[in-house]
């Protein structure tokens, strides 16, 4: 009887250890295949992928119940598209986007309430708004170095923290803060630290790269 309960117990480790590695795996594919993202139905893949997810963890369904990841992946496939869009001169929507992805975001604070990713992605969101209005410009942009603060007493070293910095700095109006040199010095900061950077997870975001090259390279 010992033996048997034994072999049962092995087979439904083995199978855990199995779905978690499955789990991973896809996961960190879909990850990569957001982190690359250029198009909109490349954006849209991956959105309907993390929200279904995220459905399964409000079910009880997958693996990873503590995982906030599949909420952060959402909210980050809407802020992206969004900025791809606009970079490529399209209307902002980002007053759309942002109410679905601050819905999503809030789902990670309900376990991880000093998640350093979500409050660079709130700063995110915040910056975008900012851009789109003129009379609530210097109220959001505020609210976007809340958030960068409160994230930078998270993960101090965060490459995204500057990225975002470096961002706020080239857009913002002069009376508030912009300037460009400035901004150049943000991003030669986190160009740096993406070098030493080490993630907690492979399954932790990697973004910011592609957006210093943009940025670096406006500023020649």
């Amino acid at each position: 009887m010992k033996r048997t309960l034994l072999i049962l117990f092995s087979l439904s480790i083995c199978a855990f250890s199995y779905a978690q590695t499955s789990y991973e795996k896809s996961l960190a594919t879909q990850i990569t295949k957001l982190e690359s993202a250029q198009k909109s139905e490349d954006f849209q893949q991956s959105k309907d992928y993390f929200m279904k997810y995220v459905n399964n963890l409000s079910r009880g369904t997958e693996t990873k119940k503590e995982d906030w990841r599949a909420y952060y992946y959402t909210a980050l496939s809407l802020v992206r598209a969004e900025i791809i869009s606009q970079r490529a001169g399209h209307a902002s929507t980002i007053d759309e986007t942002s109410s679905l992805a601050e819905k999503y975001i809030s789902g990670i604070f309900v376990k991880n309430p000093n998640n350093a990713e979500a409050n660079i992605l709130l700063s995110q969101i915040y910056l975008l708004k900012s851009l789109n209005t003129t009379s609530e410009s210097a109220a959001y942009l505020a609210k976007a170095n809340e958030y960068l603060a409160k994230a930078e007493t998270e993960d101090k070293n965060n490459p995204r923290i500057d990225v975002l910095k470096g961002e706020i700095a080239l857009n913002s109006p002069t009376k508030n803060g912009g300037n460009k040199e400035a901004a150049k010095t943000y991003f030669n900061s986190a160009s740096a630290k993406f070098k030493t950077y080490s993630k907690k997870s492979n399954l932790d975001p990697s973004w910011g790269k592609e957006d210093l090259t943009y940025y670096l390279s406006n500023l020649k």
